[in-house]
């Protein structure tokens, strides 16, 4: 009888909640009991949707994107209702942000499964990233600047300062690349638009702090740190909290822009539906490595979902 008023008690203190964060490339789920402050993951998954297809160039989410969005959400709220989550927070982020017909989308994902998304704005996105990235992390010896590089935007974030622009591995993708593997010339066109559209930001980092901890979040700097360590299938524990030198991602950059799709597919540790965008990621976060003479950075598995968590 003891233990079962034990279990009772335990039950009672910890809340159980799910976030979901629908981005321009993939749709992820993360289900955690919460106890105070400290959260216990209980499911955690991430499926590439490509709700961003050609937003960039029309404006507007395509229908099958939003199809294929709604459909994994369908899955997904399965998975909540499983363990028992009694409050889920579902934001959205940058393709979202830039798409005329969004409401089409928000009714869609209402009608399917009862939730309201949110679209976060840059600036929420950003804040929700830093959270995420530095309270999973402990001992994290200088000022941190997080890195999230996503499929529509990429931010760079610290305690004062936050900067999104524009650019990620599906975006850049779609506006230079159009050959596979993508010429030199389409490499260089794309460094040269890292560079100048993050030139400024970059500089007024650099003001700011003479060092920090780079932290490195999302699915491009995680498959690039599991590649890193030359694993054989994905391993998150192994992933997280590793670190990843300016010249390993480099050097790993180098050797994916030399495959083609098909041949970058057949690498396990790449997440299906990233092979094609993962060369546009790893030339921007090798870029923005050099540019703010970053020696090396850590990576995290917690980033924008683990924030999205704890809004109440």
């Amino acid at each position: 009888m003891v233990v079962s008023h034990f279990f009772e008690k335990q039950m009672l203190m910890n809340k159980i909640k799910a976030a979901i964060d629908i981005g321009t490339n993939s749709t992820r789920l993360l289900v955690a009991a919460l106890n105070g402050g400290q959260a216990k993951d209980l499911h955690r998954e991430a499926r590439v949707t490509r709700l961003g297809q050609d937003v960039h160039k029309n404006r507007v989410l395509a229908d099958e994107a939003i199809k294929r969005t709604v459909a994994v959400l369908i899955d997904y709220k399965k998975i909540v209702k499983n363990l028992g989550a009694t409050e889920i927070n579902v934001g959205a982020t940058s393709a979202a942000r830039d798409a005329k017909n969004i409401q089409h989308f928000i009714d869609s994902v209402k009608e399917a499964t009862g939730w309201s998304v949110k679209i976060l704005s840059a600036q929420e996105e950003a804040s929700l990233s830093f959270q995420g990235a530095t309270q999973c992390l402990s001992n994290i010896p200088l000022p941190p600047l997080v890195l999230d590089i996503g499929g529509g935007s990429t931010e760079l974030i610290t305690k004062s300062l936050s900067y999104s622009k524009d650019i990620g591995s599906v975006r850049l993708t779609e506006l230079f690349f159009k050959n596979d593997p993508p010429l030199a010339t389409e490499l260089d066109e794309a460094a040269k638009y890292v560079i100048e559209v993050y030139k400024q930001p970059v500089e007024e980092i650099k003001k700011q702090n003479a060092d920090f901890q780079m932290i490195g979040v999302a699915g491009t700097i995680t498959t690039i740190a599991a590649l890193n360590l030359k694993l054989a299938f994905y391993e998150s524990e192994k992933v997280h909290a590793s670190m990843l030198s300016v010249e390993s991602a480099g050097e790993i950059f180098n050797r994916l822009k030399k495959l083609t799709t098909a041949e970058r597919k057949a690498i396990k540790v790449i997440q299906p539906g990233r092979e094609d965008v993962i060369v546009a990621g790893a030339l921007i976060l090798s870029t923005l490595m050099k540019m703010l003479k970053v020696k090396e950075l850590l990576v995290s598995e917690s980033d924008i979902l683990d924030g999205l968590l704890r809004i109440n």
